[in-house]
């Protein structure tokens, strides 16, 4: 059986060759999860890009599951130059536009973040559960571009974010969200505490896509932590989150300490709090740009807290004149086999 993708179209003709390069990775890794062993190909109709295969003919839940492709805007089943439109269409537990919406200098393009977060499940435990209401925390979280991300997708999210300012904005962001979209949903504000004094302030919203849900209890948690990311490890329970990915800072040299730490030095200290965190076979996704970190940096970083790094293709796409961006994977090993929710 012959399959085809057609790539979300893109107007920056840089960022569509981008785009279709991390479209190829997130497919071919969501592929070989569900036991398909093919590498998709582009092709070009009409000027449109796809990506095809051959495989097996899908199960309606293995279509599913390409359906959470990111990059994919939409999927036919091919039968010699005709295209026949699978059913199926992208998670949408919430709007489209909930990740969208909220425009800020440093913003990396939606769907590049969220082809992190299909890339991460697909090589996780978790990719054969993914109906299950998973975990997933940025703990670099910026505005909560991941963080509304995940919740589109169903999923549970955490962030942790240093900046006041940034967690200020996209909590009036997502309560003013939310009422418009006439969601039923409820905001707290909780100080936690660390090491015996107030450590971060946390805005925490409790919603549905439905009232009936909301009624009946069937609810998402979106976490959002004013706090260092180093503090992870005392912040999130132990075995709690299925995925971490985040957006390493691009254009700066210093971490959270300022000119006394680096990028590099900021992740090294996080990196143990980071694998308390996850779930035996929960994966950390960080991108990064190569100008300022290193990829076999992060690996070593990795590998020294505890991380297995994962084998991917080739991740590497330009964002702008001073940003190259790179992804890199790392594991925590499972503990037993199968999945541990």
């Amino acid at each position: 059986m012959q399959y085809a993708c057609l790539i979300y179209p893109h107007a920056n003709i840089r960022y569509r060759a981008s785009l279709r390069k991390i479209t190829a990775a997130e497919l071919t890794l969501i592929l070989k999860a569900i036991r398909r062993d093919v590498v998709p190909e582009e092709e070009e109709r009409g000027g449109a890009a796809f990506l095809t295969f051959d495989t097996p003919e899908f199960s309606r839940r293995d279509i599913g599951y390409l359906w959470t492709t990111a990059g994919a805007f939409l999927w036919f089943e091919k039968d010699g130059e005709n295209l026949h439109l699978l059913p199926g269409e992208h998670p949408s537990y919430v709007g489209e536009d909930l990740a969208l919406l909220l425009k800020y200098k440093g913003k990396t393009n939606e769907m590049f973040t969220d082809a992190m977060i299909g890339m991460a499940l697909a090589v996780s435990d978790f990719q054969a559960i993914y109906d299950a209401q998973l975990v997933v925390c940025d703990p670099m979280a910026g505005k909560g571009t991941t963080l509304f991300l995940a919740l589109r997708r169903g999923f549970h999210s955490i962030g942790l974010e240093l900046n006041r300012h940034d967690v200020g904005e996209a909590t009036q962001f997502l309560n003013r969200y939310l009422t418009g979209a006439r969601m039923k949903f409820k905001h707290t504000e909780i100080s936690q505490t660390i090491r015996g004094k107030q450590g971060a302030l946390e805005q925490k919203w409790v919603l549905s896509d439905t009232p009936e849900h909301f009624r009946d209890g069937d609810t998402r948690t979106l976490r959002f932590l004013q706090a260092d990311t180093r503090d992870a490890g005392l912040l999130l329970k132990k075995e709690t989150v299925h995925l971490m990915v985040t957006d390493l800072p691009y254009g700066v040299q210093t971490g959270t300490a300022g000119k006394a730490d680096t990028i590099l030095g900021t992740v090294k200290s996080a990196l143990p709090g980071y694998l308390s965190a996850l779930k035996p076979g929960g994966v950390l996704a960080m991108s990064f740009n190569t100008y300022v970190t290193k990829r076999q940096d992060l690996l070593q970083a990795g590998a020294d807290a505890g991380f297995e790094p994962v084998e991917t293709p080739d991740l590497s796409h330009w964002v702008e004149q001073a940003i190259d961006r790179d992804v890199v994977l790392l594991k925590k090993k499972s503990l037993r086999k199968g999945y541990n929710i």
